[in-house]
């Protein structure tokens, strides 16, 4: 949850013209791409930064989306996306999220991982007319099973015939800060990675650069969705889907649960899928890593979030898989752009994304696909040409002993500690990787703020220091 929720001006610096002018301009391209508009406060008002909304997600599976960004004077307003009134074709939709991407845009970078997300959008890059420099870059890590990502994004490559300029990462060599931005700290998995390749990109002259981020959350089947099966008259895919959820968060016995809950009132129901689905957030935690101060209204502001999202699938009568296909997409957390170029997700298109919701949920999912893997990405491999599927990936690969592996040193995060927003014993054990990322996170962004000019109370032994 973004944490922390009170405080008077923190940071003051005066503004910048000449970024204000920047901002303006990603700004622009942002929200033609996102459905997500930027509110600005007037170039000649002074910037404050304020404790409110600077603190991250410490916990748990999912983000809120905040109005308010740290940097004040600017607004993130992101709407909650709605299915499209009329349903199109969604690789249709998705060709045409990817042109508009690349419009006017002649090299294009794509960020790959071996998976069937940034495949599909990489085909459609270079299925693009006229044809675009297509420059892919892809971050060598190796999964849980031993096996590269670079491996398989060669091979691939190979048996596709794809005429593409492959640049290979190490991570080790990914130091790269990401570029500093007034909406708040960029919380993802691999932040110097992503301004490494930003950077590189740019250096190429890349005008924008594409990955598949949010198609597992989008696009993927959610669970529960055995009684939809039934209602459809899919007996035999009902069977063949329990034999892949097996061993997928509750397994059979939510799948069990999910069918006898439609006989539920609403409220009733809705409950019940909250504590299968998210027993953690049933009596929600902060971390301890964050100070004493804050940890009321942080435990406040998580458990009016959950009292929300509850309120809202009961308003909705959703079902247990509408429920959790929901949760999966939204809300979202906005990463600012890790370099000087444009990043987009075609998953993240406002049509596509209208589009996909508007489609039946039971349509994400497809027995007669070869692996489980890829009947529960059925929507994302309907987005690939047929003569593709003879070599996809198997199974989807996943990274969690790496991600462990990058964060393993000290944590050091002496600007939040000064600031009164970690506590640092807490936060010299604290072993949990997400909570370790975002912390980081968060410190690489303080520091920027204090390059930019702006004054941390507690902090200006730091900034002397740096």
């Amino acid at each position: 949850m973004w944490l922390a929720n009170t405080y008077d001006a923190l940071l003051e610096v005066p503004s910048s013209e000449e970024r204000d002018a920047d901002l303006a301009r990603v700004q622009k391209w942002m929200c033609r791409v996102t459905g997500m508009s930027t509110v600005s406060g007037a170039v000649s008002a002074i910037r404050r930064l304020t404790r409110h909304q600077v603190v991250f997600h410490c916990s748990g599976p999912a983000a809120t989306p905040d109005s308010v960004a740290p940097w004040l004077g600017v607004e993130t307003v992101w709407p909650a996306p709605e299915p499209a009134d009329r349903p199109r074709p969604l690789r249709e939709v998705f060709g045409e999220a990817v042109a508009d991407l690349c419009e006017g845009v002649d090299t294009v970078a794509v960020t790959v991982s071996g998976g069937l997300d940034s495949l599909a959008v990489l085909l459609q890059v270079v299925a693009l007319r006229p044809r675009r420099r297509v420059l892919v870059y892809c971050t060598d890590l190796v999964d849980d099973h031993g096996l590269a990502a670079a491996d398989v994004v060669r091979r691939l490559i190979k048996d596709l015939a794809l005429e593409v300029e492959l640049m290979v990462l190490d991570p080790a060599d990914c130091l790269a800060e990401p570029a500093w931005s007034p909406h708040g700290p960029r919380l993802d998995a691999l932040p110097g990675a992503n301004a490494t390749i930003a950077h590189l990109a740019a250096d190429r002259g890349a005008g924008v650069v594409l990955s598949g981020n949010g198609a597992d959350e989008l696009l993927a089947v959610p669970r529960y969705l055995t009684p939809l099966l039934l209602r459809a008259g899919r007996l035999p895919g009902t069977v063949r889907y329990l034999g892949d959820s097996r061993r997928s968060g509750p397994g059979w016995t939510g799948e069990l649960l999910a069918t006898a809950a439609g006989l539920l009132p609403a409220e009733q129901r809705a409950r019940w899928y909250w504590a299968a689905n998210w027993p953690e957030w049933c009596q929600p935690a902060i971390s301890p890593v964050v100070a004493q101060p804050w940890r009321a209204p942080a435990l406040t502001r998580a458990q009016e979030w959950i009292t929300s999202t509850l309120a809202e699938h009961t308003r909705s009568r959703r079902s247990w898989a509408a429920a959790d296909a929901h949760d999966a997409f939204w809300p979202r957390s906005y990463l600012p752009p890790a370099g000087p170029v444009p990043e987009a997700s075609p998953f993240l298109h406002p049509d596509l994304v209208a589009a996909a919701l508007a489609i039946p949920l039971t349509d994400r999912y497809d027995p007669r696909l070869p692996t489980a893997y890829q009947r529960c990405k059925a929507a994302v491999v309907g987005l690939l040409p047929s003569a593709a599927r003879a070599v996809l990936p198997p199974r989807k690969q996943y990274y969690r002993h790496a991600l462990t592996a990058a964060v393993s040193g000290p944590v050091q995060a002496p600007l939040a500690v000064a600031a009164g927003l970690l506590d640092p014993a807490a936060l010299a054990g604290q072993l949990d990787t997400a909570v370790r990322m975002n912390v980081l996170a968060v410190e690489s962004w303080l520091a920027g703020a204090l390059q930019a000019g702006a004054e941390i109370p507690g902090a200006e032994a730091q900034r002397s220091s740096r």
